[in-house]
């Protein structure tokens, strides 16, 4: 088998394998390579006192002047010092520098399937940090069913403290709740009304009464780099009949989900079973003139270091859960005529093949 040097180059805010790889995060890009027994992180003066405190067990922390001044020169005398000509980079490596490598006679290979396929099944620890960043989803959550309580119905929309409530007020109540718990707010949804029928529209203006709100919370914690996912449907207000069918059949169809997350299960099977319980309650899926609607999005994804990161929960899932992983289960109904319903929970398959929700927050469509 041919000796391959692996090499990343990126950022520990950006690059989710290099911060696996060494446990380093910064804003700007170092380089890692392993090389036989040998793993070594090159950084910058700026960074090398923080990372020797940070990085994991057995990586090697050296200072980029050690190995030369430019990027290239670097890699350079990383081959040199292992007596190796050939890289093994991610799919995703930067084409620039691979062709600048190519053109010292260094080979670059790209690994087309993932750099650290282990990331995939969670340790303990890695588990006890998803379920951090979870609570301050909750957190978020609760801020925002507590500000739509206080809430007023002036019409077809909500006022609060006098003003008309907004989807980036809502967002910015969540946001600073999960601030204060010591996470990072990326991307929250509020979506009303129709908006909520477009799955990844964050939502703006005014939020409606009796009319469905989906808010998807996902922060990250800035100490671990490891996300949470958290989506829960409300109407402040009453909710017309068809909404409330549709969240009826979506909380059925989730929690029937979450019994089917056994080792060996395969994915597509799981979404599958879920697009049966929709159906069965007449919620069907297509396309019209108005666009896409029913359940058009897979049914969960994994979640770590990456917000969306293997396995998948889809139609095109080919692998079975084997324990260790960590999934969202989030089926969910859109309709442009009236909006959308989504509900997430975090599931853990630990190795022993035991699911366990991960998610505490509560499930409710009405808030009276």
């Amino acid at each position: 088998m041919k000796n391959f040097i692996r090499l990343l180059v990126g950022s520990g805010e950006n690059c989710p394998d290099i911060r696996y790889a060494t446990g380093i995060s910064t804003p700007d890009d170092f380089i890692f390579f392993e090389y036989r027994d040998r793993k070594c992180a090159i950084l910058s003066p700026l960074e090398i006192d923080r990372a020797r405190s940070t990085a994991k067990n057995g990586v090697e922390i050296a200072a980029e002047s050690s190995f030369g001044k430019s990027l290239i020169d670097i890699i350079t005398a990383i081959s040199g010092q292992c007596g190796c000509c050939d890289f093994l980079v991610p799919s995703d490596f930067p084409l620039g520098l691979a062709d600048r490598m190519r053109s010292k006679n260094l080979t670059v290979t790209p690994d087309e399937k993932s750099f650290f396929p282990e990331r995939e099944f969670k340790l303990p620890a890695e588990v006890a940090a998803i379920t951090d960043a979870q609570r301050a989803a909750e957190a978020g959550l609760a801020r925002a069913v507590e500000v739509l309580k206080n809430s007023e119905i002036n019409g077809e929309f909500l006022v609060y403290n006098g003003e008309f409530l907004t989807s980036e007020f809502l967002r910015a109540e969540i946001d600073s709740a999960i601030l204060f718990r010591n996470m990072l707010p990326t991307g929250t949804i509020c979506a009303s009304g129709s908006q909520g029928s477009q799955p990844h529209n964050a939502g703006s203006g005014r939020i409606r009464a009796n009319s469905p709100i989906v808010m998807d919370i996902f922060p990250r914690s800035p100490v671990t780099g490891y996300w949470g996912d958290l989506t829960r449907t409300v109407v402040r207000g009453h909710a017309a009949d068809i909404v409330r069918r549709a969240y009826d059949a979506v909380l059925e169809a989730r929690e029937y989900a979450k019994t089917l997350i056994k080792k060996g299960a395969y994915g597509a099977s799981i979404h599958c079973a879920v697009e049966g319980i929709l159906e069965k309650h007449h919620f069907f899926t297509g396309v019209n003139d108005a666009g896409q609607f029913g359940f058009f999005h897979g049914l969960g994804h994994g979640v770590g270091l990456e917000i969306h990161e293997s396995p998948r929960l889809s139609p095109r899932a080919g692998t079975a859960l084997q324990g260790g992983e960590v999934v969202t289960v989030e089926p969910g109904l859109y309709y442009p005529e009236w909006g959308g319903i989504r509900l997430e929970d975090l599931m853990y398959l630990d190795p022993d093949g035991q699911a366990h929700c991960l998610t505490q927050a509560p499930d409710f469509l009405e808030i009276i």
